[in-house]
């Protein structure tokens, strides 16, 4: 189908969805390496011809579920000029900014390559796609856009890293009532956000997850809980109901420790929120309360009122000082006469430090003198 075809289908989908209060016409999806447009989940994934001019389209050999990770583009000349530019809004506006990796031995080499990437000059993180035993990953930040229209993302080779390559590029803004305790003029690095007790939830057809992020499924050694929260009102930050349905909790009275691993064992500032949900029907045990006692890295994180069944209450600490390799989010019961912990959901960021802007700024100050060093041993 030739793409004005797509266009006239996204359009139409998005009147069908007129009357929810996301509007996804400020969301961009680009399928990487792929020479057609796709329709997916009411998602219209653009082909990338338009955002960037060079690096070659390629296939990957191990294919996967979803489509937009089964076709990828890699830069195999070992520039600095392998960059997409991706429109956004003219005013500052913050967006969700998701990129997809999956090597799927594209190459028939098996060896996972690892390189830079890069947002507007910035050091955003080092890739090394052989993490996740080889399945398909992302990176995810909440970031500020400057006013330009449009937004950078370059991927650039390191010695002995390999070939750079991307899968997927997504932008979606963040409307105001989204973690409203985060700085607007910061960036966020998404470390995890888990739906505890349930599987994977997307921004899907006839899901109830509008602002497109994923709430990812992970096994953890505690017992999983199903039941119907109340959904009225709407907790912060927009939950999905499918993750509130679904929790964890531990089976006794002792504490309940989550630990998340950080990419960085330096000293960082955190933003973690918690969903606590009550799906214990108090009507059998009116003596009884749900009230969480919440530590972090052993500092006191006070504690939650008692909920009434049903009630999901979202806890948002920040900033936390953490340092890692790790953090230690325990959950306890407040007394011998409360529930055990039950949590439906978890989501972990760290703000960017301001050595970030610095360390781009001499990282490419000192590629360009080289490049001038070079070009001036030319003409002497």
């Amino acid at each position: 189908m030739e793409k004005d075809g797509w266009i006239f289908l996204a359009f139409l989908a998005l009147q069908l969805l007129s009357s929810s209060s996301q509007d996804t016409s400020k969301w961009l999806s680009i399928d990487c390496g792929n020479d057609e447009i796709s329709f997916q989940n009411l998602l219209l994934w653009d082909t990338d011809s338009d955002y960037i001019q060079v690096g070659s389209n390629k296939l990957v050999l191990t294919k996967t579920t979803r489509d937009e990770f089964n076709t990828l583009r890699a830069f195999p000349n070992n520039t600095r000029n392998n960059c997409y530019t991706v429109p956004t809004e003219k005013q500052k506006i913050r967006y969700i900014i998701r990129v997809g990796f999956y090597y799927g031995n594209y190459d028939g080499l098996s060896k996972p390559p690892t390189f830079n990437l890069f947002i507007n000059n910035i050091l955003w993180t080092t890739i090394n796609t052989s993490i996740n035993n080889g399945e398909p990953f992302y990176e995810e930040i909440i970031y500020q856009n400057k006013e330009s229209g449009f937004f950078k993302i370059c991927l650039v080779q390191i010695k002995d890293g390999g070939i750079p390559f991307i899968n997927s590029i997504e932008a979606m803004v963040v409307f105001d009532e989204l973690y409203p305790k985060m700085e607007t003029n910061a960036t966020f690095n998404l470390i995890t956000r888990i739906n505890l007790g349930g599987p994977e939830v997307r921004y899907e057809l006839w899901g109830d997850e509008i602002y497109n992020r994923i709430w990812s499924e992970k096994a953890l050694p505690y017992a999983s809980f199903s039941g119907y929260p109340d959904s009225s009102p709407t907790p912060e930050n927009h939950p999905p109901i499918t993750v509130l349905q679904d929790t964890i909790e531990f089976n006794a009275s002792d504490p309940m420790t989550l630990t998340i691993n950080l990419p960085e064992s330096t000293p960082q500032s955190a933003y973690i929120v918690l969903y606590i949900t009550n799906l214990h029907d108090d009507l059998y045990n009116p003596n009884k309360s749900a009230q969480v006692k919440i530590e972090i890295d052993n500092q006191d994180q006070g504690m939650v009122d008692a909920l009434q069944f049903g009630e999901t209450t979202v806890v948002t600490r920040y900033p936390v000082n953490v340092s890692g390799p790790a953090i230690n989010i325990k959950l306890s019961p407040a007394d011998e006469a409360s529930f055990p912990p039950m949590i439906a959901a978890m989501e972990v960021f760290t703000k960017w430090g301001s050595d970030k802007s610095a360390a781009a700024l001499k990282y490419f100050s000192f590629a360009y003198l080289l490049i001038i060093l070079f070009l001036l041993l030319l003409v002497a």
